[in-house]
């Protein structure tokens, strides 16, 4: 009797001993990493706000690719939120919606967690600032919970570093991964639409032309003259374009670019004869955007086209790689300083 006695009371004292010790650790805890990244902050901020691209940052699809996903709310912004599930018991089954979103001289994207993880309170946030001389990123990601009087979870917020510390440094990883496939274009004083385009028909010719800026003379004579067909025809065809004039993307390369003169028209049987021929522009939905200046910069690095590139990326858009469908109308001068006025389209495929 004395020995179960014996027993009884170590059993008690070893139970306090494990609930006064816990009592000293955290009652919350707080797990960081970070990384830095090239690219503009606007970026960064547009990369992270909503989950349109959840792929590429969460913590969790490294541990399970395969786990289930609903979206729902808002598209972009406060009011997003994501439910998701998963077998592997280091995802669990949870919820995550974004509550905080801002873009000043330091962003911040703050989302609450809900899962069946130990612990309240529980928020995956993302600090972002950008350097004012090198223009590079610092990326925070941050996973706050609290334990309150919850000795059990003051145990588990030990290990909690290694946990999650690790599944954030994977997916900061990740992130800058898919970050530097972006192109490097600030477009945020740019402005971006999404449109849903109907097609066109056109009559147009079709060619090689030399890649600018480098034969930019000899690559304007070439279109001149690719235009001048088609007006010609038109002129000898009593017809009427419908609207200005417009250069199609066929390919895009380093030495020249293939691509279609063309003038929109209301018919789509006309016959054509010698260069010139009919077709369709793209119809569907596309990224549009109106540039100002000299159309030798509309397809140079950091300019209007791969500025589409980089918003549709950011965006979680999906648009052809190889160029095809891309077109620009050329819309006249600006009457304000004179300079060219270009619509530039990216069709979209998602």
């Amino acid at each position: 009797m004395l020995r179960i006695v014996e027993i009884a009371l170590a059993v008690i004292f070893a139970a306090l001993f494990f609930v006064v010790l816990g009592l000293f650790f955290g009652k919350d805890a707080r797990i960081t990493r970070s990384v830095e990244v090239g690219n503009p902050i606007t970026q960064v901020y547009d990369n992270l706000n909503g989950f349109h691209n959840f792929t590429q940052w969460n913590p969790w699809h490294h541990v399970d690719p395969e786990m289930q996903k609903t979206i729902s709310g808002e598209s972009f912004g406060v009011g997003a939120r994501l439910d998701f599930s998963s077998s592997e018991k280091r995802v669990g089954a949870g919820s995550l919606q974004l509550i905080e979103s801002s873009l000043e001289e330091t962003g911040k994207i703050r989302f609450t967690v809900e899962n069946d993880w130990l612990g309240t309170n529980k928020e995956l946030v993302f600090r972002f600032k950008q350097d004012p001389k090198t223009r590079a990123v610092n990326i925070v990601a941050e996973f706050n919970v609290e334990y309150g009087w919850n000795v059990i979870g003051r145990y588990a917020g030990l290990y909690l570093d290694g946990r999650i510390g690790e599944d954030l440094e994977v997916a900061l990883a990740r992130m800058s991964t898919n970050l530097a496939t972006v192109p490097k274009v600030d477009y945020s004083q740019m402005l971006v639409e999404e449109v849903d385009l109907v097609g066109q028909n056109i009559l147009y010719v079709g060619g090689g032309i030399p890649a600018a800026p480098r034969k930019w003379e000899e690559a304007q004579i070439e279109m001149d003259k690719a235009w001048k067909q088609v007006e010609d025809f038109m002129k000898q065809s009593n017809i009427t374009a419908t609207g200005p004039k417009l250069r199609v993307v066929n390919v895009l390369g380093e030495e020249f670019n293939d691509f279609s003169m063309a003038y929109p028209v209301e018919s789509d049987s006309i016959a054509v004869k010698n260069n010139v021929r009919i077709g369709k522009t793209y119809s569907g939905k596309a990224l549009k955007l109106q540039f100002v200046g000299d159309r030798l910069a509309i397809g140079v690095p950091r300019g209007p086209r791969e500025a589409l590139k980089a918003y549709a990326m950011t965006h979680g858009h999906v648009y052809p790689w190889d160029g095809s469908g891309q077109y620009d109308e050329w819309v006249g001068d600006d009457p304000a300083t004179g300079y060219p006025m270009t619509n530039v389209f990216l069709p979209l495929i998602k």
